[in-house]
């Protein structure tokens, strides 16, 4: 039987691999239903988009307003057939109902969803006025030393920031005149949809991947000395050089399982929250600024491509991890060891920039590691963390660990085939 096909069987027979596989799934699909409140009220931007599109101009501004106006109107008929009262918003309405439980009772579930759904649509057309003046009164440069003071970081260390932050501020002067924030999506501050699925959902992802892909790697990479069988496989014609095949089918499964876990996780919540007429919107929208500072990317992204550059990154960081877990396992001889050995080693280098003195650069190339990477998806290939804020700190990040990895892998190798077997 080919090796390699022997190794994978291996994978695919190995009760805790799968078992871990169908759990990490069902606990996805749990976080993502226990969201789906959020869904109801998602399908009112559908509708805006599909009626009025979702670049926002003076013509769809218009537009807007009039499919706005019509439907007061129809809120307004409905309340002055009931109580012979009107009103100038829906604000109004709802602040008069809640304070006066009779009157709510005047209406029938129906007319109250409608309503609320109106609401919706008023407040989005609210933020659209303010859109202009939000972003006039953002000051990088405030934001910037508002970082550093956050962190203690002087020296070296401060004027890197500031020159990141002024870089970021031409790259907002670029998107403001670019139009980019001009784009309809899901409200940030209410339903943070940008957040649930980078950083809750994506970030659960990544973890539920490294530590599959540290599993199968170490087993695989282990199995012939924790079943006693290192003299017999390592003295055959293909000798030690079967480690590669380890590794080829460590990377072969952990992508099979990356593909199980991320795709089966992101058909179930695109089925739940709908992104109809949403793909091709800048990410830098002004509705996606969550919180304090706004998502800046450094390049005009869409929804569609920042998804996809996440998950070829998400790709990317499991074979990374698998190369680690390669490297250890030929030290360690054992998968439990390489196990803990991988956590020990992911949290001495989180804590690493913590030791480093705050007015040194240092500070930040220890940030370029995949375990540092992995930390935030939801702010990948944007400025907002002063620790990652760096052009082009995700392709640098993995495309030194590929080296380094590479040549560490090569040398580990080599030292395996001349140490003693016994």
């Amino acid at each position: 039987m080919n090796i390699r096909v022997h190794e994978f069987k291996k994978v695919i027979t190995s009760p805790v691999i799968i078992g871990l596989i169908v759990l990490f799934i069902t606990f996805n699909f749990v976080l993502i239903f226990q969201h789906n409140y959020i869904g109801d009220e998602l399908p009112i931007i559908n509708e805006l988009v599909n009626k009025l599109g979702y670049e926002i101009n003076d013509e769809m501004l218009g537009n807007f307003q009039d499919y706005y106006g019509d439907k007061l109107k129809k809120m307004n008929e409905m309340t002055y057939t009931k109580t012979s009262k009107t009103y100038v918003n829906v604000g109004s309405f709802l602040e008069e109902v809640e304070s006066n439980y009779g009157l709510y009772k005047v209406y029938t579930d129906e007319e109250l969803d409608f309503v609320n759904q109106l609401m919706v649509i008023e407040t989005y057309l609210s933020l659209i006025e303010d859109m202009e003046d939000k972003y006039a009164t953002l000051d990088m440069m405030e934001f910037a030393e508002g970082q550093i003071s956050m962190y203690g970081l002087s020296g070296s260390a401060a004027e890197t920031v500031r020159s990141n932050y002024l870089k970021l501020g031409e790259r907002l002067n670029q998107l403001l005149e670019n139009g980019e924030h001009k784009n309809m999506f899901f409200i940030g501050p209410i339903y943070r949809m940008h957040s649930l699925l980078f950083e809750n959902i994506f970030k659960m992802i990544i973890f539920q991947i490294m530590i599959i892909v540290v599993l199968i790697t170490g087993y695989l990479m282990n199995y012939e000395f924790e079943n006693k069988t290192p003299l017999v496989v390592y003295s055959t014609k293909r000798g030690r050089n079967i480690i590669w095949d380890k590794l080829l089918v460590s990377i072969s499964s952990g992508m099979i399982a990356t593909t199980l876990i991320m795709g089966i996780t992101l058909i179930g919540y695109f089925s739940v929250f709908s992104y109809t007429g949403l793909w091709n919107v800048p990410i830098s929208n002004y509705f996606n600024w969550e919180s304090v500072f706004p998502l800046i990317s450094w390049w005009n992204m869409s929804f569609l491509q920042y998804l996809i550059s996440s998950i070829i990154l998400t790709y990317i960081c499991g074979i990374l991890f698998t190369g680690i877990t390669f490297i250890l396992s030929i030290f360690t001889k054992s998968s439990y060891i390489s196990f803990f050995a991988f956590g020990i080693l992911f949290g001495l280098i989180l804590l690493m920039p913590n030791i480093m003195p705050k007015d040194n650069n240092l500070i930040f190339v220890l940030g370029f590691t995949p375990f540092n990477l992995v930390l935030n998806p939801h702010i990948w290939f944007t400025g907002t963390d002063p620790f990652s804020i760096f052009k082009h700190y995700e392709t640098i990040t993995v495309g030194v660990w590929s080296l380094f990895l590479f040549i560490t892998a090569r040398l580990s190798a080599r030292k395996f085939k001349r140490e003693d077997i016994y």
